[in-house]
């Protein structure tokens, strides 16, 4: 209901124009030095470890070592790592397959085999729910390719919750109290029962935590972006690590590379109280807007990781750490000229 960048979507909007193939190849030209640099410099890979038998501790200290552990220059992997897999390389695949390039399956799997060597376990759905929404736009949607998709994300998933724990997988256990599933402390049985549990509960008690500890250990002021690291340099205030606050009020100890994230409103009333709720909340609903109106298929296909990205996540973070500012931007402002012919004749995208 708030048309503030309609104009930017229009026909005869100005735009610069980059030519599609030179975009696509600097990208993954660039991505894979930088993922055979982060592979090599790596203590160790994960997903190796999990085929060789690792235990589910061994493999826990092995995914922080990965990325969130390195030291010094090493710590910018981090940060490039997100924003390459959280929105320009599905922005890029999506263009490949828009224009039915050569190499369009070579790259989604280059992509999928790094996300899982990590054994990040849901990092692999920022290839699935881009393509899914492609396909549903351009009419490409068949029984065998959902049911593909599903059974894949279903699978990767739960493999690896399994091999993130050790025990056994499906032993179940009676609960006394539907609030006994909401805790941090939760005895959940098999690994079935934390794949259900991790993915339903946690999301839920961890944004009540957040708060737990923002008027306990803060006193309830306002933090005024100090939870992010760039806001927190940039107007030199006190880094604020909220969510490691919260890890140790739920488990108990101090965890340098573990953080418990909650959904984008509580970070925004965290920073800025309820008026950053309602300014964060009219912000986020403009760029879902965006996404509507675009007829650039890799940036309309963004939207979910974008949605699903704010559920456990901030806005400030989504922006800047995981590269959505510059796709918003890119949204506005660029078209890749490969598929310029396909945005209007393309079922769905008009």
């Amino acid at each position: 209901l708030t048309p503030l960048t309609d104009s930017r979507f229009l026909f005869g909007a100005s735009r610069l124009v980059i030519n599609g193939r030179l975009f696509n190849g600097a990208l993954w030209v660039y991505f894979i030095l930088f993922m055979v640099l982060v592979l090599y410099t790596a203590p160790s890979i994960p997903l190796l470890s999990a085929f060789k038998g690792a235990s589910a501790d061994v493999l826990s200290q092995e995914r922080g070592d990965f990325l969130k552990a390195r030291e010094g220059l090493e710590i910018v992997f981090l940060y490039i790592t997100s924003i390459l897999t959280s929105s320009l390389l599905p922005y890029s695949i999506i263009l490949l397959y828009a224009k039915k390039a050569r190499y369009r399956h070579l790259c989604a799997a280059i992509f999928f085999i790094f996300c899982i060597s990590f054994l990040q376990k849901a990092l692999f759905l920022n290839l699935i729910f881009p393509l899914l929404v492609y396909f549903g736009m351009a009419g490409l949607v068949t029984k065998g390719r959902l049911v593909f998709f599903l059974v894949l994300a279903s699978g990767v998933l739960f493999v690896g919750t399994i091999v993130s724990i050790d025990g056994p997988i499906w032993e179940f256990q009676g609960v006394e109290s539907i609030d006994e599933v909401f805790a941090a402390d939760f005895s959940y049985g098999g690994g079935f029962g934390y794949f259900l549990w991790r993915a339903l509960a946690v999301p839920v008690f961890t944004a009540a935590d957040t708060l737990v500890v923002f008027f306990d250990r803060f006193r309830g002021d306002e933090l005024l972006g100090a939870t992010s690291s760039l806001l927190s340099a940039i107007f030199q205030m006190e880094r604020i690590n909220v969510e490691r606050h919260v890890f140790e009020h739920q488990f108990g100890s101090w965890n340098e590379i573990a953080n418990a994230n909650a959904v984008f409103f509580v970070d925004a009333f965290v920073n800025f109280g309820w008026w950053g709720v309602v300014v964060f909340s009219l912000f986020v609903g403009q760029i879902f807007r965006m996404f509507t109106l675009s007829r650039d298929p890799g940036f309309k296909a963004l939207w979910p990781l974008f949605g699903f990205g704010l559920f456990s996540a901030g806005l400030i973070g989504m922006l800047f750490s995981n590269g959505f500012l510059y796709m918003i931007l890119h949204g506005m402002f660029v078209t890749v000229r490969s598929v310029v012919s396909g945005l209007v004749s393309a079922n769905g995208l008009r």
